[in-house]
């Protein structure tokens, strides 16, 4: 680690929400702040699929998609949706990315956001960059 990185590193704000799950996530006796769904084994996931899905699970390579997201699962996000084409569809790898993108869309200098905390970072730092204080 250069001490540039040293240096930069002691200035960002602590993510709160890590520490806040860093803490109590794998402790507490009843975990209501999950953002995600309850886990399950993989084997009985893909007893629910059919032929078709278990032969995908069975060749599914992982690596790099393409920018939008994966054309095969765009075009599924939008069979879900009446009058939405797959090309109307973006893909996130996660909550974060898609957070940075609205916000660095739909706020201005000229907004005002509230914002909970603790959060994923960027829903706190995001607004405090782009709208006026």
């Amino acid at each position: 680690m250069t001490s540039r990185t040293t240096t930069a590193r002691a200035f960002l704000p602590d993510f709160k929400v890590e520490k806040h799950f860093s803490r109590w996530e794998f402790t507490a006796r009843y975990h209501l702040t999950a953002s995600d769904a309850e886990s399950m084994p993989m084997a009985e996931l893909l007893a629910m699929a059919d032929d078709h899905d278990r032969r995908a699970w069975d060749t599914l390579e992982l690596g790099y998609t393409e920018t939008f997201g994966d054309p095969a699962l765009r075009e599924a996000i939008a069979q879900t949706y009446e009058n939405v084409d797959a090309d109307q569809i973006i893909c996130f790898s996660g909550a974060e990315e898609g957070l940075y993108l609205a916000m660095q869309t739909l706020l201005g200098p000229q907004d005002h956001a509230i914002v909970i905390t603790p959060n994923y970072q960027s829903a706190e730092t995001v607004p405090h960059c782009r709208c006026a204080r």
